[in-house]
């Protein structure tokens, strides 16, 4: 029974990062767009929009690369298990 509520925990936890990671994305993707468009209209704070567009993209690749690498010793783990003795209910 534990063993399922941790696996289910990991998988609710994976899946609320990637959500978050496709609303940054989703966020940056309009930012672009608006900086884009106020830029060829003549708004008068483009820089502005464009440092913020920025911003969202570095914290965009910082994500991709959290995303990458959080879960990378799981499989590469080559130690030892340890073994229960057959009278431990844990």
């Amino acid at each position: 029974m534990a063993r399922k509520f941790n696996r289910e925990k990991l998988k609710a936890f994976v899946e609320r990062r990637k959500i978050n990671t496709f609303g940054l994305l989703a966020i940056t993707a309009i930012s672009a767009v608006i900086t884009l468009v106020c830029a060829l209209s003549g708004f008068a704070r483009t820089d502005i929009l464009t440092l913020v567009t920025i911003a969202l993209i570095l914290l965009c690749m910082m994500q991709m690369y959290k995303m990458r690498s959080s879960f990378r010793t799981i499989p590469s783990f080559k130690g030892s298990r340890k073994r229960r003795p057959k009278g431990d209910a844990n």
